[in-house]
Formats: C-alpha cells, structure tokens, sequence
C-alpha cells in the first residue's frame, strides 16, 4: 500500500498545506501561526471546537467567536478548579486571552451565585468590560475607581483621600437633615429615587465604565457612585480595584450593598503578582513630619483645655522623633526604630503610655470635628486624629510581622512608618471563603511562590503555567556572559561594555527597540555615553504613556530608555508591535536596606530555605520578565529579548524565570556576538516572509 504525503495544517484556522509548502515557510499565510502535522492540528481542532460547542450551547459566546488552543486550554483547567471550589493560580502569558477564558469559565456556572472582577489599574478594567459586552450574556454589570475619582464635586478633588471620605460623609448627613452645605448630587437621588436607579440600571446593562457612568449620571444631577451602589443587588457582575475586595471595611460594605456573602460569589484577580506587595502595603502606614506640623497649627486655630498637652504630645514626636532623625539621617536612608523606646518618651514627658497619647490625640481631634461641622466649616477634618490613628496602630501592630522605621524620603521628607511582612492575613480569608478563585497575571513564575505568599496552605489549590501562544520563530532570548550590574562590578569599564552592546543591538535591530535599567540613575549614566542614530526617547517622572505611543508609531527608528518596575515597563501595552527588541541592562533588585533585610528573614522562618527567593530574587525577576515583555503582546508580534547581566544565566536564578525562557535563552559572550545573533534572527524572518509572496 503507497504511503500518503505528508501533510501539515494549521492548528488555529485549519488550513491544510504540502510538504513543499511546509518547507517553503513553516507558517500560516493566513494568520501566521506555526505549522504542525495535520493529524496533530485535527486532534487539536477537534478538542478545541468541542469545548467551544460546549460555551456556545450555555448561550454566552456568539457563534463566529474565535478561541485559540490556549484559551481553551485555560478554560478547561479553571472550570474543573472552580467546580471543586478550589484557588485556581494561572501564569498565562500575554497573547493567550486570559481575561476572556476567565470569564468563559466562571460565566457557564455563575447561576444564582455574583462575579467580582479585581484589578490593580485601570487598564486591566475596561480589558473585562470590552470583552463582557462582547459576550452574549445579557449581565449586567457595575464598575467603580475609588469613590474619590468618581465625585463629581471636582472642587472636593483636593483634599487626601482620608479627608475626603469624612467630607462625603457630612454633606451626605446634611442632606438627611437638610442642612447646609450639602452635596446636591445625593439631595437629588433623595429626591428622585426611582429616576437616579432606573438610570444606574440602564448603565450596568450598557456594562459602562467609571468615568462614562459619572459624565451620564452627573450630567442628569445624580452622584453615579451612590446611584450605582444602591443597584448593586440586581446586577450579576462587579469590579473594581483591589481595594473593594482586600481591605475589610470596603468589603464588607460591598458585600452588604452586593446582597451576598463571600461564598456566593466567584472572584478573579487580574494582574495577581501585585498581590504581595499590595496586601503588604495595605496593613502598613505611614506618618510625614509636615502632618505634624500641621496638627501643631491646628492646636492654635481649636483651643481648649487639652490644647496644651496635646501640644506636648505632638512635640515627642516633633523633637525626639522626627527632628532627631533628621539631623542623624543621610540622605534616603532608613533605619529603624523601636516602639517601646518612642513609647517612653511619653511615659518620661508625660506621664502616659503612646497608646495612651494616641487615644488623647483621637479624642481631641473627634472635639476638633464637632466645632468644625457646628460652625459650618468647610472642611470637617483634623490632623490630630489622623497622628492618633496612626500611633494606634504603631503601638499595637507589634511582632515578628511588622517592622517600624523612620526615614528620609526623595522628598527630604521625615517619614515614621509602621510595614507589615505578610499579607496572607487578608488575603487568604477571601480566597479560600468564596465560591471559586482565579488567580493569574502574565507572570507568575513560579507559581508555588505566589501560592505561598498569599495562602496559608497549599492545599486546595491548582497551579498552572501555561506556555506563551506565540511560536518559538517569533521569538529570540538572549544574555549576554560578560557584564553585570552587580554594585562592585559597576566600573568604567563596565559602563563602556553595556555602551558597546545598546549601540550594537541598535545596529542590529529592525524598528523600535526599548532599552530598561535598574534604576534612573544607572539609566542616566549609561546613555550619557550611547551614540546611536535613533531618536532618542527618555523615561522621566512627568511622561505621559500615550505621547510615548505616538512617538513610536509615528516612525520605526526610536530607542526608548526606562525603568524596570517604573511606568513604560509594567502595565503599558505597546499595540501593534510597535517594538521590535527589548534590553534588559541589570537585574532590578530592591535596594538592600533594613526592610529588605528584615523581610527576607522573615520569609525565611516562613518558609526555611526560601527566604532569599522570595523576599528579594522573585520580586526582581518579575520585574525583569515585565519589562523583557513589552516587545511581545499578541500571538502574532515578532521580537528579540536581550539580558545584559551574567547572573541571569545562574541555575539558581535561571530557574525562577517562565519555563519558556530557561529553554530558549542563548548566551552571547560578546556584542559582536549579541548583534550577529539579532541580524540573523532578522533575516531569517525576512527570508520566510520573501518566501510566502
């Protein structure tokens, strides 16, 4: 019997191609995807159609809708998660569709149970809201930014969040009672209920965004987030930012208005690697030398009998604290301090304890407040009992989990401060309460270090890495051997060497390239010696990200320099492949300081062994692989990646990096050798793109 030909297809549209077609160019004419045999490609078709008949028959995705292998893939391992009431932690990188395969897997089973959607900003948000109002689900959906953002008293928009919050609070109260001054936007939903819900209601079933919501809402006299917030029952789906999940209060205020308990919702968190850090930063706080300042003032504008003392409470801090501080401080140095020590110096001044001192401060502020709304002040706010709430926590947030810290800050400001280590207080109370959790980001490698920083147990919990949708032949890793941003290493010579390599791969390089550094300063220095013909584009605190954008796209010949962690290099896309190479230049790892320092030995008693990981190698690595994706955000985009630190190729470094990269990355010895590799990768595509004409 004669064999048949072999045969190739695609495994994303089906198209079938010969084997001389197949060596011609091993891709796709159609969508560019690489091509596999056709027996392969059908088994993949074939399971892939059948999981997609499965959604289209639950009547929530439209009949032309396309899903791709990964996302099928992706879908399937979160619903067997979901339906075993268990946290689902997926690392998917950029281009698989991980928001709309969360949502393919949570809306099927979704029944008489709610859907909270959580992101850390506002990108990620209207990522949900494009896809749910794609979807065939007839949901209705609200969204919020901090209730501050969606005011429509812009004239408020000055004051700090904490004193906002009480401002809202008073004007509302005033509506009640009909006293001025009051914020009409509430009066006129007193007074026109039925209106100001029928309008929140048409735009949850619009699936509006925050600030669409706000400009229909205040333009009819109604305040969108109370109007939104009283519809919340009858709607199926909301999102917002961390905070509306995580922090307690705010929580259960949702929840309250949501009509559910945690175990009737299902909840996703996007960009989950900011967890840690975030739920870290939320069981801190922080106290600046001017909010001191101010108190003081406000003790002479609100006298009393207290007055007197609480000017002696405040001038502890003042003198022992903070001036102290900045005379043996240098600059942006950190230290840390001890709470029995600071709490003495009120028993040795004034006979109390600093909780005592901080419940005195409380209590006058309070005082402060009440001749503030009797006198119809236009502020209903005091610094007293903001420093009292601060101490509060100061004094009793004591332990192994928290440390406390006095230092000077970029802005030669005098900061006392309370840091918390684990977030796993608050986070794994939700995860583990709900009715089923997605956790995921493009990065969460490896996961098993994610898991741990946010739950207390490993149990019940699936852990999945998925593979980038992109072929390998779009892709070239690189690192170079021969540098290295260690602090000893940083020689002229060194400078001289990431010089010769930036100018190299520029040389090298086809379109836009983007070049991240550790840090301003090392960014500075080092383009200060790079010649290059590009147009130059420099990251600086004010740039904004869309003139950055136009610039790209406005021609293929720039260079753009930035931070790793910073703006240009976490959380922005850049549409279209619009770069064609990123370069990485170090390894951005936190400054090592006390906190660093106290952290990772913290960690360590966590989890023995992996103490160094954790608190200062996975933060760094994630910053890097962040930055290192820029050049690479849909199945279709072509680029080089180029590490120009030796460590990076350590074992013991190496293997905290996505599966993909420890295959791919290939190590240059020179810059020379760096830019032969990049041409060549260049024209080997130019090559098969030649080919498909």
């Amino acid at each position: 019997m004669r064999e048949l030909p072999q045969t190739y297809a695609c495994r994303s549209c089906g198209r079938i191609y010969s084997s001389e077609e197949y060596e011609n160019s091993r891709f796709c004419i159609d969508c560019g995807t690489y091509l596999i045999s056709e027996g392969k490609a059908s088994k993949l078709l074939r399971g892939n159609r059948q999981g997609v008949k499965k959604i289209q028959k639950k009547g929530i995705l439209p009949d032309n809708y396309e899903i791709r292998k990964e996302q099928m893939e992706f879908i399937q391992e979160a619903t067997k998660t979901l339906k075993n009431k268990e946290v689902f932690v997926g690392s998917a990188p950029c281009g698989i569709g991980k928001s709309l395969a969360s949502l393919l897997a949570v809306l099927p089973q979704l029944e008489e149970n709610k859907l909270m959607i959580c992101f850390r900003t506002r990108s990620q948000l209207h990522i949900y809201l494009k896809e749910l109002r794609a979807l065939s689900t007839g949901l209705s959906a609200v969204s919020f930014f901090s209730k501050q953002d969606m005011c429509p008293l812009k004239a408020k928009g000055d004051l700090s969040y904490i004193d906002f919050f009480e401002e809202c609070k008073r004007l509302k109260d005033n509506c009640e009672s009909s006293t001025k001054p009051f914020c009409r936007f509430y009066m006129n939903i007193l007074r026109g209920k039925r209106e100001a819900e029928e309008l929140a209601l048409d735009c949850a079933r619009m699936i509006l965004a925050p600030e669409q919501s706000v400009e229909l809402m205040s333009r009819r006299g109604f305040c969108a987030h109370e109007a939104l917030k009283r519809i919340l029952p009858k709607v199926e789906v909301f999102l917002g930012t961390y905070h509306y999940v995580f922090d307690p209060r705010i929580r259960d205020s949702l929840l309250k208005s949501f009509g559910v308990s945690l175990s009737k919702t299902f909840l996703i968190v996007d960009e989950a690697h900011n967890l840690p850090a975030f739920t870290r930063e939320l069981l801190s706080d922080q106290l600046t030398e001017g909010t001191v300042e101010r108190a003081l003032k406000e003790t002479e504008i609100f006298e009393n009998e207290s007055s007197g003392s609480i000017r002696e409470h405040l001038n502890v801090l003042m003198e022992e604290v903070f001036q102290h501080a900045r005379q043996t401080l240098s600059n942006e140095c950190l230290r840390e301090v001890n709470t029995q020590e600071i709490s003495d110096f009120y028993k040795s001044r004034k006979g109390v304890s600093g909780l005592e001192a901080a419940a005195m401060l409380k209590e006058y502020g309070e005082s402060v407040k009440e001749r503030q709304l009797k006198s119809g002040s236009e502020r209903v706010a005091s610094y007293n009992y903001r420093i009292g709430t601060f101490l509060e926590s100061f004094f009793k947030d004591v332990g192994s989990k928290y440390i406390h810290l006095i230092e000077r800050d970029q802005r030669d400001r005098i900061v006392l401060e309370v840091r918390s280590f684990d977030g796993r207080e608050v986070v794994d109370p939700v995860l583990r309460e709900t009715r089923g959790t997605i956790l995921m980001s493009g990065f969460l490698s490896p996961p098993t270090v994610y898991r741990d920083l946010l739950l207390h147990s490993p149990d019940n919990v699936c852990l999945k890495e998925f593979a980038p949708p992109f072929p390998p032949e779009n892709r070239l890793i690189l690192a170079a051997e021969d540098v290295s941003s260690e602090f000893k290493r940083r020689t002229d010579s060194m400078f001289e060497n990431w010089k010769s390599y930036v100018e190299a791969i520029s040389n090298a390089t086809q379109g836009n390239m983007a070049v991240f550094f550790t840090s301003y300063g090392l960014m500075r220095k080092v383009v200060s010696l790079i010649r290059t013909s590009r147009r130059l584009i420099m990251e600086e605190p004010s740039t904004k990200r869309n003139e950055v954008i136009e610039r790209l796209t406005s021609s293929s010949n720039n260079v753009l320099y930035g931070v790793m962690g910073a703006k240009l290099s976490e959380g922005m896309d850049y549409p279209g492949n619009v770069l064609k190479c990123t370069v990485a230049v170090g390894l951005p790892y936190a400054t090592w300081d006390t906190y660093q320092r106290s952290l990772m030995e913290y960690l360590e008693q966590q989890f023995p062994g992996n103490g160094r990981t954790y608190a200062y190698l996975t933060p760094a690595i994630l910053r890097l692989v962040q930055a290192c994706g820029r050049v690479h955000r849909s199945a279709e985009d072509r680029g080089c990646i180029v590490i120009l630190d030796e460590r990076i190729t350590h074992p013991h470094i190496r293997r905290l990096l996505p599966s993909y990269y420890q295959k791919e990355m290939i190590t240059v010895k020179s810059p020379s050798d760096c830019a032969e590799r990049i041409a060549g990768f260049w024209n080997a595509r130019h090559m098969k793109s030649e080919n498909l004409r």
